[in-house]
């Protein structure tokens, strides 16, 4: 590859500023791999329950009726509800404790399944799991949102949720404002704190809850995450796998052929997000993304004859995995004016979803009524196409917010430099301030 060529690359990858693309090259080598590896390792965990369950825990365990479908239930319960208290927590702990403490614990939980001989000690065991896995997702997308600009995030959100490549502990470096990444230099740290504006609101005071439960972005951002949710169920539950089966395929097929959906999921997530952040703007992409589940589900409610017609469908809905690397990034931008807001946010918005996940699957996708979908599949385009018109609020929303310049962040630089210190004086007890290890 020429110079001429690696110097283009970089200008598509880290922009053109030389400060913006020495920061960018090391949080692209470090917290962006980090919190990679992990999700990659949670997505690893979790799938592997349904292929085991196709592949001979059914019989091993003695699963019987919807057992497999209250073993996901309980893990969606417990990992729920742990997920606004752990993104809450890292506004006033240092994250490097809670995500290695909560990593620890899980990975310890998950090297002791294979002692398990019964389902309840399964789903117990999952219960766990889900309580200590709680922080990874959103804690990493509220970290990513204190680091990367709206024009980067989309991106690297989605390299995050699409797969993970090598990191290590040592690379949490807390939030910007902390100024303690050890992997830069001073006027990196100072560049990183300053470059993205600062919140307008940055303490926990008594007009946190008014400021919260009285926003739009409370309500509408975690209300679409959740249709999303719901929408996306026929991609979960073993449903593709089940409906093989159904069909003579045979069991390595049933693990094989599934595969190439995660891979739509990674095309699809990695388009829409890196062209939101070219255009600057996530409303269109989410209005394909919505469309995408009307086309796909009226297919499988369509029961084609040839079998081609649902795997078609099925690849197809993979690309509707977008949102949650998408709406994140989005979801950043709305609540850039305020950090308990983003905070609160980033953990209710991946737990009210899962206040209906939990038992929408028993009712629509319960395993006992395999192959035999139909009411799921109804299901699905319902809500998908309730996206539509809940994306098109929210961009009015945030236009409006922007003219009447009541969101987005301060970039006065004296300001910054002066509010940017005491935030993290004042937000963070204990943490690693300047000069203080």
């Amino acid at each position: 590859m020429t110079l001429l060529n690696l110097a283009k690359v970089k200008s598509i990858l880290w922009g053109n500023d030389p400060k913006d693309a020495a920061l960018l090259i090391k949080l692209d080598f470090t917290i962006l791999p980090y919190f990679s590896l992990i999700w990659f390792l949670f997505g690893l965990s979790r799938s592997s329950y349904s292929s085991a369950y196709i592949s001979g825990m059914k019989e091993a365990l003695d699963f019987k009726g919807n057992d497999f479908n209250y073993l996901n239930t309980t893990y969606l319960v417990v990992y729920a509800v742990c997920q606004m208290p752990g993104t809450s927590l890292l506004t006033i702990a240092p994250p490097k404790c809670v995500f290695v403490s909560a990593n620890v614990a899980w990975s310890v939980l998950t090297l002791i399944t294979f002692r398990m001989n019964h389902v309840w000690q399964i789903i117990l065991l999952n219960a766990f799991e889900g309580g200590f896995s709680a922080i990874a997702y959103v804690g990493a997308h509220f970290i990513y949102a204190t680091w990367y600009k709206k024009t980067e995030l989309g991106t690297r959100a989605a390299v995050f949720v699409s797969f993970g490549h090598l990191g290590s502990w040592i690379f949490i470096p807390g939030l910007p404002s902390h100024r303690n990444a050890w992997y830069l230099v001073d006027e990196e740290r100072e560049h990183a704190a300053t470059r993205l504006g600062q919140p307008r609101k940055y303490t926990w005071d008594k007009t946190v809850f008014k400021r919260v439960l009285l926003s739009w972005q409370f309500w509408l951002l975690p209300t679409i995450f959740m249709l999303y949710s719901l929408a996306i169920q026929m991609e979960l539950n073993n449903v593709f796998p089940l409906w093989m089966a159904s069909r003579g395929y045979t069991v390595v097929q049933q693990n094989n052929y599934p595969t190439a959906l995660y891979g739509t999921a990674i095309v699809g997530t990695i388009f829409y997000s890196v062209l939101s952040d070219k255009i600057q703007s996530r409303w269109q992409c989410s209005l394909a993304i919505g469309f995408t589940f009307v086309v796909g589900s009226a297919i499988l409610i369509a029961n084609p004859h040839a079998d081609s017609g649902h795997f078609f469908a099925f690849y197809l809905l993979g690309t509707a995995y977008a949102p949650q690397a998408l709406w994140y990034s989005w979801m950043a931008d709305v609540t850039a004016h305020d950090f308990q807001l983003r905070a609160i946010t980033t953990g209710f918005m991946n737990s009210f979803d899962f206040a209906f996940v939990t038992w929408w699957p028993l009712i629509f996708y319960p395993v006992t009524n395999a192959p035999e979908f139909r009411k799921g599949y109804i299901a699905s385009i319902v809500t998908g196409a309730l996206l539509l018109p809940l994306v098109l609020v929210i961009a009015y929303l945030e236009r409006r917010g922007m003219e009447n310049g009541t969101l987005g962040r301060d970039y006065d630089d004296e300001l910054d430099s002066r509010d940017e210190s005491s935030a993290g004086e004042a937000d963070v007890v204990d943490m690693h301030l300047p000069g203080k290890m």
